[in-house]
């Protein structure tokens, strides 16, 4: 099994068990899977772990397939790493926390955002049928809409972004790395 496929599994794990190790009050469909690794929280190492472990195996199985398209995988998984180490604030408005942690958090958050995006459309541009295309065109523009719509529907929020990370991770389980490299390896043969 794939280092990325491991550290999808253990996210996926941490994710879906942290109603269950967190604060009171925690809520899958309102809070953002970030919240379980905030500041301050009640075993949010559990979660943090979560994000270490997504973010090393998407890097480690990059650097090991690594060609240009696999760039901005390699860079959506540093910067979730990263983001998962400098924590969201916590769930409680009166616990104490660093609002630079919390604000670099939101800009890693961001980045892992774009660099999966980009990395979708470099695919899109690469691959040979319609139908892939146009599936990874509409995963790459869910990876927009979807933050966007957590902005509209903040009490839908965590609910909203597990449907974007199940679509993604669906799609890296599949593609990453090995069939990037094969779609590169198409693209390059006479």
């Amino acid at each position: 099994m794939s280092l990325t496929r491991i550290g999808i599994a253990l996210f996926a794990a941490t994710a879906l068990a942290g109603p269950w190790y967190t604060v009171e009050g925690y809520s899958a469909a309102r809070n953002l899977i970030s919240q379980l690794g905030a500041q301050h929280t009640q075993n949010s190492l559990i979660m943090v772990a979560g994000f270490l472990a997504l973010g090393i195996g998407i890097v480690a199985d990059g650097i090991r397939r690594f060609s240009a398209p696999v760039l901005p995988f390699i860079a959506f998984g540093f910067f979730m790493a990263l983001a998962g180490l400098l924590a969201h604030k916590p769930l409680s408005p009166a616990a104490a926390y660093s609002e630079t942690a919390h604000q670099a958090h939101s800009a890693l958050a961001t980045l892992a955002g774009i660099s999966i995006t980009v990395g979708l459309l470099w695919q899109a541009v690469l691959v040979s049928t319609f139908g892939m295309r146009a599936i990874i065109i509409t995963l790459a523009v869910l990876c927009l809409a979807l933050p966007l719509s957590m902005l509209a529907y903040p009490e839908l929020q965590g609910l909203i972004q597990r449907f974007m990370y199940l679509l993604l991770f669906v799609w890296l389980w599949i593609h990453y790395p090995v069939k990037i490299m094969a779609t590169r390896a198409l693209q390059s043969s006479p």
